[in-house]
């Protein structure tokens, strides 16, 4: 694998130009994140972190390799998928808000890498021996990862509107949206995700079972 292999230039190493790409893209941000930039933070020339990663997409790969790792020992300690499904569920939206500007990588991009895929052969293992069949398995996989990327991905953009202190509605224009409105503050997001992960889990739960 590129990640792996041994290059040139001033001590780096594939996991320096990593925690580096993931450093920056947390304080500049996605969109203006560049091979240059991370040269320049390196001390080296751009090209040389081809040497590690041959193109871009390998080294986004990499900082979601990142993410994951810090995860990926979340629901390790049990044999219960559903209670290993919350606490990765937990540690995923912990990981959006520690990394606001990396995260959306994570919600966009297929995991496709070994490690990232051994990180899921272990989840649908659990799964599988706890009864499930693989099509369960894998809807309820979906549903899960789908609700977390999405709420905090909304959580992340209230948080900023928040830090803009952007309006909300008015009471007299918009009556029940403003009473509500309140529940939908950042103060409540624990309470919110907490509740709709239940009910997904709960869902789960009630799924028919293979006999061991």
């Amino acid at each position: 694998m590129a990640a792996k292999r041994k290059g040139r230039g001033a001590g780096l190493t594939a996991e320096r130009v990593r925690e580096e790409a993931l450093r920056l893209i947390d304080a500049e941000g996605l969109e203006s994140f560049s091979t240059r930039k991370l040269g320049a933070a390196l001390g080296c020339e751009a090209m040389a972190i081809y040497w590690y990663y041959p193109s871009k997409d390998a080294l986004l790969d990499a900082v979601v390799d990142e993410l994951v790792s810090h995860i990926g020992g979340a629901s390790s300690g049990g044999d219960d998928w559903i209670d290993a499904l919350r606490k990765l569920a937990h540690a995923y939206r912990k990981l959006a808000h520690k990394h606001p500007n990396a995260f959306p990588l994570l919600a966009s991009r297929r995991f496709a890498t070994e490690s990232t895929f051994r990180f899921l052969e272990g989840l649908f293992d659990l799964a599988r021996k706890e009864g499930l069949d693989d099509r369960t398995a894998a809807r309820f996989y979906r549903l899960v990862s789908s609700y977390c990327s999405g709420a905090a991905l909304n959580e992340i953009a209230g948080l900023r509107e928040a830090e803009r202190n952007a309006p909300g509605p008015g009471r007299a224009d918009f009556p029940r949206l403003a009473a509500a409105w309140a529940w939908l503050e950042p103060s409540h997001y624990d309470d919110v995700f907490s509740f709709g992960l239940e009910v997904l889990l709960e869902a789960l739960s009630r799924a028919p079972k293979k006999k061991r």
